[in-house]
């Protein structure tokens, strides 16, 4: 799987590295050629994929052929570049002491985010509904069904699963899974972490090249700070990689100069990312108009309608996989298939105009998940109007870009055939995400210079006082959050190697906390989830917990058909101590049940019926 993401990668920044600019320094444009060369690299190998799955029944063997040959072609026209020269635009100069402390603030986020992401892979392996059900899904037909696997997923007993999607993503999970020799989870999360990871980069380094690297960082702190950024990453949703791809387009043309042929490559390239974000997800169609209509308004004569036309070439070449596949292979979208005439009333539906604005309004405020938005914070630049850096030349895209994309979010809510109240709480998140790290860059952009007039110099001590710190902290910050629960862990202790972990299964409802006790009620039969990870566990372990129920009654407790516990339960709390005899590394369940049905919460008869609830699961 490494190998295969590595020349996924390296086939990326070659192509990167031969259309930057000439005479730019690869000082200046490490950052963005290796985060951008991550993206566009599985970009293009799962594009090459895709090809040869129409082709071949062995896919990855014309795939890798493709890659190498692609490869050797990139690295012959490296060689034949001219060397680097001055650089006409250096990056803007920052405080080092102030870009160190960004970076010792950063780097711990990054520590905090990378276990959180990884704690939360390890919760859900398979990714989330859209990750096992859709993308996956998608790429385990193309891996196993050879050529044919297009009429499999047109099959309209599974039309649930979308198969009119774009096949970027689950082509990269296919080729990771061909190299592998393996369908393992691993592969699905490792692209979608590489994706995050690449998109985090590429933000950082792009706001450094026109602002500053202690900008740049700031920025960086703000996007892996976000909960849902982070919890998100590891999901196998295609909504990171689109975010990545839409942010490259922009983060190009906000670096070149669409006066001067000089930027022509990084024109190419961002016409290139927009199409490869049309091929992630149908979302990206919209973003791939938007992109093209904003910059060629903003096109000048001459230089600047030659880079227009760079960009449009490169963004007509990674349309080729969308055309192919929507045009002979992909069936009719949902949102497209219903007769559209009459859903054009819908634009001026009053009271849908105000359902839809409303839960913009509503998931905005609380988008990300923050305990404490920082959006008072970010709000700033913009409250002080006249302190603000102005946008200029190509930054002025973002802006206009996002709120075309908002616009066309909004429309597409009005003019859908679905449940509307449903099709909002379930996508409209998903959609801010998407649009996420561009607010983040067109924000940092707009902030006004905070570092002072006359740097710091730092001497070598305090650098490397810098270093051990950091490394320090970060080795705390891993060892105290190994040591914590992931969500909806009840508790966890080790064993030696073996680790064994509860968390509540089927049966229960919602949990809920009050100050220290963590509880939650059954209708009548439920289920505890125990896993073992990390060797067989050998010695013995306890259940300690606490019963309760809305009337007398008897629950049993049960692992695997034996019974652990029988006993009487009232309103009253009973404490429960169950023995657990050792097994093998992997997933039992223990099981609840009682003898009286449930009481419904409610005298009419509505709401939840309840029997009775856990507390406070503890092992010892």
């Amino acid at each position: 799987m490494i190998a295969a993401l590595f020349s996924a990668w390296t086939l990326g920044v070659l192509l990167v590295a031969v259309l930057r600019p000439a005479g730019s320094s690869w000082r200046r444009d490490g950052a963005v050629l290796v985060s951008l060369g991550l993206l566009l690299g599985l970009g293009v190998t799962s594009t090459l994929f895709f090809f040869a799955s129409l082709a071949s029944a062995r896919p990855a063997f014309w795939a890798g052929a493709g890659e190498l040959a692609l490869g050797a072609f990139l690295a012959w026209r490296l060689a034949r570049r001219a060397t680097d020269g001055t650089e006409s635009k250096p990056m803007p100069a920052s405080n080092p002491v102030l870009w160190w402390i960004l970076a010792w603030i950063f780097g711990q986020i990054v520590v905090v985010a990378t276990v959180v992401a990884w704690r939360s892979y390890l919760a859900e392996p398979y990714g989330g509904w859209d990750g096992w059900a859709i993308w996956n899904l998608h790429a385990r037909f193309m891996l196993r069904a050879g050529p044919e696997w297009p009429l499999l997923l047109a099959a309209p007993s599974i039309n649930w699963t979308h198969p009119d999607y774009p096949r970027l993503l689950p082509a990269a999970v296919a080729r990771i899974w061909a190299w592998a020799g393996t369908e393992t989870s691993a592969a699905a999360a490792l692209v979608s972490g590489a994706f995050a990871a690449g998109l985090v980069g590429l933000l950082v380094a792009v706001v450094a090249r026109v602002r500053g690297l202690a900008v740049g960082l700031l920025g960086g702190i703000v996007l892996v700070g976000t909960p849902f950024f982070v919890t998100f990453a590891p999901n196998q949703h295609a909504d990171i990689p689109l975010a990545g791809f839409m942010l490259a387009a922009v983060g190009l043309v906000a670096l070149g100069d669409r006066r001067s042929d000089t930027d022509r490559g990084w024109f190419a390239l961002a016409g290139l990312c927009a199409g490869l974000a049309a091929w992630t997800k149908n979302e990206g169609l919209l973003f791939a108009l938007a992109f093209a209509a904003v910059v060629a308004a903003w096109a000048e004569p001459d230089a600047g309608r030659r880079n227009l036309a760079r960009l449009l070439a490169g963004l007509a070449i990674a349309l080729v996989p969308v055309v192919v596949f929507k045009i002979w292979y992909a069936p009719a979208n949902d949102l497209m298939a219903a007769p559209f005439g009459p859903r054009l009333a819908q634009l001026i539906d009053a009271v849908r105009l105000e359902t839809v604005l409303r839960a913009f309004g509503r998931e905005g405020l609380r988008f990300g998940e923050w305990s404490l938005t920082p959006f008072a914070v970010m709000a700033l630049p913009f409250v002080a109007w006249r302190a603000r850096r102005r946008w200029t030349g190509g930054e002025r895209v973002i802006p206009a870009v996002l709120a075309l994309m908002l616009a066309g979010y909004a429309t597409t809510y009005l003019l859908s055939p679905l449940h509307l109240q449903w099709h909002l709480d379930t996508s409209l998140v998903r959609l801010l995400l998407q649009l996420w790290p561009m607010a983040i860059v067109a924000w940092c952009l707009a902030v006004p210079a905070f570092e002072p007039a006359r740097p710091v110099r730092a001497s070598r001590g305090w650098a490397v006082g810098f270093a051990v710190t950091s490394v320090a902290a970060a080795l705390g910050t891993t060892w105290t959050l190994s040591r914590q629960l992931a969500v909806g862990e009840l508790s966890l202790r080790r064993d030696g190697n073996a680790t064994i972990t509860a968390a509540w299964g089927a049966g229960w409802y919602p949990p809920e906390q009050h100050g220290r006790d963590r509880w939650a009620w059954s209708g009548g039969r439920a289920a505890l989830q125990l896993y073992v990870d990390g060797g067989d566990l050998r010695a013995p372990v306890a259940i300690r917990c606490r019963l309760r129920a809305t009337v007398p009654r008897t629950v049993v407790v049960t692992l695997g058909g034996r019974e652990l516990w029988r006993g009487a339960v009232a309103t009253n709390y009973v404490d429960v101590v169950l023995a657990l005899p050792p097994w093998a590394a992997g997933t039992a369940a223990l099981e609840f049940s009682t003898d009286i049905p449930g009481t419904p919460e409610t005298p009419d008869g509505g709401g939840r019926v309840l029997a009775f609830a856990l507390y406070n699961v503890e092992l010892r």
